[in-house]
């Protein structure tokens, strides 16, 4: 007995250290990971316990594991802990006839034209309905520039 319980503060040494040595050198990496591995475990816990007959909570797991693969648990979970959700960094400027391509307008679009292109268009893309964050951004890149915000 005393001896897993040395195998086990072994492994939980030995892992803290790999994930706090992780964290530094890669951080934008390590939510990537942590989220699928946390999707991967969950999904190897509801498999167990579907085997042994426990549908619904089996089901909570699964539901579970694929939130957490998508990365919606993710970012839930990091909003109700109150922490504040970063803002999509632009990698490039976007002209304004690119910003009107985008959001599939012409011309001179009033205000609320922009915001019902753009609300039309995320509803298709949104990472929760399975689509790109890539491309949400864009969006609201293109939304913001045509909004002169």
């Amino acid at each position: 007995m005393i001896l897993y319980a040395l195998i086990l503060l072994l492994g939980a040494g030995i892992s803290y250290y790999a994930i706090s040595n992780y964290m530094k050198t890669q951080p934008e990496k390590f939510n990537d990971t942590f989220r699928k591995v946390l999707a991967i475990a969950l999904g190897a816990m509801a498999f167990i316990i579907l085997i042994k007959g426990n549908i619904p909570v089996a089901g909570v797991l699964a539901v579970a594991a694929a939130l957490s693969w998508q990365g919606t648990l993710w970012s839930y979970l990091r909003s109700k802990a109150g922490v504040e959700q970063p803002k999509p960094k632009y990698d490039s400027k976007m002209s304004r006839e690119e910003a009107l391509e985008i959001l599939e307008l012409q011309g001179n679009p009033t205000p609320d034209d922009i915001k019902a292109a753009h609300h039309r268009l995320m509803m298709k893309i949104h990472p929760d309905q399975g689509g790109s964050g890539y491309f949400a951004a864009k969006l609201n890149q293109a939304k913001d520039i045509l909004l002169n915000k």
